[in-house]
């Protein structure tokens, strides 16, 4: 079975974050289990310091991707987003290793600025 050349990090809200989002909320939400976690992949590491540094490069995009979850506004998200805020509104976990169980190729997409601002301009 492949192993993929990445790591993966799971991001789950801390109920400061809960809080910030409450406004954003649809049924749906407030029916939800609220135990929701986001998958995201790094690079590969060889130690927890090694994750942790990598997670610190990278905690500013993943900090938007969560908060556009709940509100493409940017002038509604909390400033600034240090890693000390991303620490105390997420929990986070490492995984090492990251095993391909799917049959298709991968295929990674890449969505232009451009067309992501079009498409936050047309939800706000």
């Amino acid at each position: 079975m492949p192993v993929l050349n990445r790591c993966a990090v799971t991001v789950a809200s801390l109920p400061p974050m809960v809080e910030w989002s409450r406004p954003f909320w649809t049924r749906d939400d407030m029916e939800g289990t609220g135990e929701e976690a986001s998958l995201y992949l790094i690079p590969t590491y060889q130690s927890e310091e090694e994750a942790h540094i990598a997670l610190s490069e990278r905690f500013a995009a993943i900090f938007e991707a969560e908060l556009d979850l709940w509100c493409v506004d940017r002038s509604r998200w909390p400033q600034p987003r240090s890693f000390e805020l991303f620490q105390q509104w997420f929990s986070v976990r490492f995984f090492q290793l990251v095993e391909d169980l799917g049959t298709e190729p991968l295929h990674a997409y890449e969505v232009d600025e451009s067309f992501q601002n079009t498409i936050r301009d047309a939800m706000t």
